[in-house]
């Protein structure tokens, strides 16, 4: 495995430490003047204030402060094997980038989401998967709120097939657009070696290639009722696909901390629409029809 980004950091217990034994210097030079109580509380107070202050979270720069990468062919770069400032980074340590240049899920974390939203485009990325270690991802299409991707986005599935038992063709197979449309073909690389996919999500079409094969064409216009594909065959989510928002942010799937890299990450805007909403919205006020989600 390759090595990892190592990041440094250092306790407030250890600041706070370093600054008692400042204060007890400065406070053995001042005991001549017979208040060195007085000082040290003056000085601890102003000691320790200053060390909070440093160890303050920096916040997050709102997305409209992102300023995108662009090639000469104007696909943005989300991730360049260098570094993540497309996206909102979980702050456990979950993603690293590795010294070979590959985003690599270490650990259980949240999934890793772009800081702007995106409507219609195609999104391509390399992905490679570790064997015998029950390895699952994703790519997360059009997620309208991180805090549940499942029931407000769509998901391309990235599986070990055979470690899960699945037959390329099943709906959570790698490939699939998860719980609604199978892989056509079979088109995933020995486990080790790099895969290449290619989403294209246009208004109503989502379409996928894996290693250069078509493997999904579907038409999110035909799912029109909750928890059913148009084939009549039942799926997990409570709102009819083709009713949700057709924009949202774009996000790569931490799924229990099983092993997973990316490389090669861009993405491609097609058409003029831009987003009009935030991600803070109640799914059912951005639904095109909510009676439909609702049982109405």
């Amino acid at each position: 495995m390759a090595g990892r980004l190592r990041i440094i950091s250092i306790s407030p217990s250890f600041w706070f430490r370093y600054v008692l034994n400042v204060v007890d210097g400065i406070d053995a030079l001042n005991s001549h003047t017979g208040e060195p109580t007085m000082n040290r509380i003056v000085i601890f107070i102003t000691c320790s204030v200053l060390a909070l202050s440093a160890f303050a979270a920096e916040p997050k720069a709102p997305a409209s402060d992102y300023k995108p990468k662009l090639d000469k062919d104007g696909w943005e770069i989300l991730f360049n094997g260098k570094d993540l400032d497309a996206f909102d980074v979980p702050t456990n340590g979950s993603w690293v980038v590795t010294d070979a240049g590959e985003l690599h899920v270490v650990k259980v974390g949240k999934n890793l989401y772009t800081k702007k939203r995106y409507c219609d485009f195609i999104v391509e990325c390399d992905f490679k998967l570790a064997g015998h270690a029950k390895a699952n991802s994703g790519v997360l299409l059009r997620v309208h709120n991180q805090a549940d991707p499942v029931n407000t986005g769509m998901e391309i599935q990235i599986l070990d097939n055979e470690d899960h038992g699945v037959a390329f063709d099943a709906h959570n197979a790698c490939g699939a657009l998860y719980d609604m449309v199978p892989p056509a073909v079979p088109a995933v690389n020995p486990i080790g070696e790099w895969n290449h996919y290619k989403i294209t999500v246009n208004d109503n079409i989502v379409q996928v290639e894996l290693n250069g094969k078509a493997i999904v064409d579907a038409d999110l216009n035909k799912w029109t009722t909750p928890h059913q594909n148009p084939n009549g065959q039942k799926n997990k989510y409570p709102h009819a696909i083709g009713d949700l928002p057709r924009e949202g942010f774009l996000g790569l799937q931490n799924h229990g901390g099983t092993p997973v890299w990316f490389r090669n990450v861009r993405i491609k805007p097609l058409g003029d629409r831009q987003p009009k909403y935030t991600g803070t919205e109640p799914i059912k006020d951005v639904l095109s029809k909510p009676e439909a989600a609702l049982g109405k």
